[in-house]
């Protein structure tokens, strides 16, 4: 039941950091806007309400987990970037990026398999 438990902690923790992954897609599309522009504070304003929802959500997370697994956690956004740059923006993957992404998901895998070991 722990081990349930556990395991509904990191895909909060992770679903958590997808929202906020979608906070550089906002950032991204107003920076193309002209400065000042309805549009330009239309993005903005989005970005600013997927923070505040963001660090609600965070708030829970930190409840549940050690802060240093959670924080530890934050690389996937890494992931999430390059997945959006290549889905919306049509960004290049490139072998350099999917081996640093490699690295990530190893750390995040060891980590997390380490607290466990240790409990």
């Amino acid at each position: 039941m722990e081990n349930k438990g556990k395991m509904r902690d990191i895909l909060m923790l992770q679903a958590v950091f997808l929202i906020y992954s979608v906070n550089s897609i906002v950032a991204k599309l107003a920076s193309g806007q002209e400065r000042f522009s309805f549009m330009f504070f239309v993005f903005y304003g989005i970005e600013l309400g997927i923070l505040g929802v963001y660090a609600i959500l965070w708030q829970q997370v930190i409840k549940r987990l050690e802060l240093s697994v959670a924080y530890a956690n934050k690389a996937v956004t890494l992931i999430w970037a390059m997945v959006w740059g290549k889905l919306i923006f049509d960004e290049r993957i490139t072998l350099s990026k999917m081996a640093g992404i490699l690295l990530v998901i190893a750390g995040i895998v060891i980590l997390n398999s380490g607290k466990e070991a240790r409990e």
